[in-house]
């Protein structure tokens, strides 16, 4: 078997996981190619070599990032009915999310993809708060648990996985889309604090739609922003301002380890109900794998 996995990740947390399902691939014996949407450099001409193809993402304002389906339109229509699966990682596990890949899905059923497993995996925020060190490693931890039991499960045992979705959530999903729009319109809205600037370059080369300059001693921003928050997230001086939405920012990365010392969780009640049942789920099953 051979699949190809295509893959946006903002400050990394996709990437991780999608890195964990290629390792616990490879250990079953399965050629699993992972390819960067942002590179772009993917053959198309050897599509039809594969027998399965994912799409991985982080999950924005309850849908697909706007260069991941937008990368899905370059797909040639398939010579044969091509499984599909789909890989989503966010900081909550609401059901609505669970629908995010639907403007995706339709794009591929046109290239003779047909929908056949996808999974959700809870990683830490990197916009609107930031989690405890605790929470993060519980997640990253969980993460890593799931991912061999699903490419188990999936890629070896033939089993398909689905989410529980919710109906009649199109229309809501489709007015959140207005998120792409305004994040475009926000990005040129960005500011760096000159005073602790140290000119890294970090946020120039890393960014992955090329939307900040540095001309004539300035950074400049365009109008291509997707808010992924790579370059504020990582900024090792704190020194981004994100427009309308800094008060969400989020700097530095996690550590995904158990912290040494407590720490106050100012959000303990964010979500709660939903952080249970996942935890919870996870917990099942992967007692029962053992």
């Amino acid at each position: 078997m051979r699949v190809a996995l295509f893959y946006f990740s903002g400050t990394g947390n996709t990437e991780k996981t999608v890195l964990k399902w290629k390792e616990a691939s490879l250990k079953e014996g399965v050629s699993f190619d992972i390819f960067k949407i942002e590179k772009d450099e993917f053959d198309f001409s050897k599509i039809n070599e594969y027998d399965k193809i994912g799409f991985a993402y982080p999950i924005h304002a309850f849908n697909a990032p706007e260069n991941v389906w937008k990368y899905a339109k370059k797909f040639p229509k398939l010579e044969k009915k091509t499984p599909l699966f789909i890989i989503m990682v966010s900081g909550e596990y609401l059901t609505v999310n669970h629908s995010s890949g639907k403007k995706l899905l339709s794009i591929l059923k046109k290239k003779n993809c047909f929908l056949e497993s996808d999974y959700h995996y809870l990683m830490p925020y990197n916009m609107i708060f930031r989690h405890t060190e605790k929470r993060a490693a519980q997640m990253y931890n969980t993460m890593t648990s799931l991912v061999p039991i699903d490419v188990k499960e999936y890629l070896i045992e033939n089993k398909p996985h689905h989410l529980k979705k919710l109906h009649l959530v199109g229309w809501f999903i489709f007015l959140l889309r207005i998120e792409q729009w305004f994040t475009g319109i926000n990005g040129k809205a960005y500011k760096i604090n000159q005073n602790k600037c140290i000119k890294c370059m970090k946020c120039v080369n890393s960014c992955p739609v090329n939307n900040i300059v540095y001309e004539d001693n300035k950074f400049k921003f365009k109008n291509n922003c997707l808010c992924c928050t790579r370059c504020s997230f990582y900024c090792p001086t704190d020194a981004f301002s994100i427009g309308l939405l800094n008060g969400w920012r989020v700097n530095k990365p996690y550590s995904f380890k158990e912290p040494n010392k407590e720490e106050k969780d100012k959000h303990p009640h964010y979500c709660k109900r939903s952080y249970i049942r996942y935890f919870k789920e996870a917990e099942e099953r992967i007692s029962s794998s053992r």
